[in-house]
């Protein structure tokens, strides 16, 4: 089970989706621009979306895998004021072996404020540790 070619997926396949909805607090907006201007920012947008993702596909693989990001690709198209709700719905569109890509959206109550695609690339738990453990030794050496 730890070749690509004989890996199982699980559950994950193709139009799998997840929708998040929360609140935007006060630990993903800018502070920069003052208390008026406090809006949902591009780092923690793409860090839900990340994560919605990644959910969605640690929910339906076998145990001992996860995924990690590989490709991030969105557009922050508009802005959301801080307490306001937002929706985060991914869905997977593509499956190569491992290598998984999501459509991404996140709304809120008057439009679409972000939009793109994401990458994940399944992997072993326990064969990634064993490749940062020996990188980690490399790097201490």
């Amino acid at each position: 089970m730890t070749s690509s070619s004989s890996f199982d997926l699980g559950t994950v396949s193709i139009g799998l989706t997840l929708e998040r909805q929360f609140e935007i607090g006060i630990d993903r907006v800018i502070t920069f621009m003052g208390d008026d201007l406090r809006v949902y920012e591009t780092p923690s947008m793409i860090a839900d979306i990340e994560y919605a993702c990644r959910d969605l596909l640690f929910e339906n693989l076998p145990a001992g895998w996860d995924s990690v990001g590989s490709v991030v690709d969105i557009q922050h198209l508009a802005a959301t004021p801080f307490g306001e709700k937002v929706c985060i719905e991914v869905k997977i569109t593509e499956i190569d072996k491992r290598r998984v890509r999501f459509a991404c959206d996140v709304t809120d109550s008057v439009e679409l404020v972000g939009t793109g695609t994401h990458e994940r690339f399944i992997v072993n738990i326990e064969r990634h540790r064993q490749r940062v453990a020996e990188k980690r030794n490399i790097m201490t050496a």
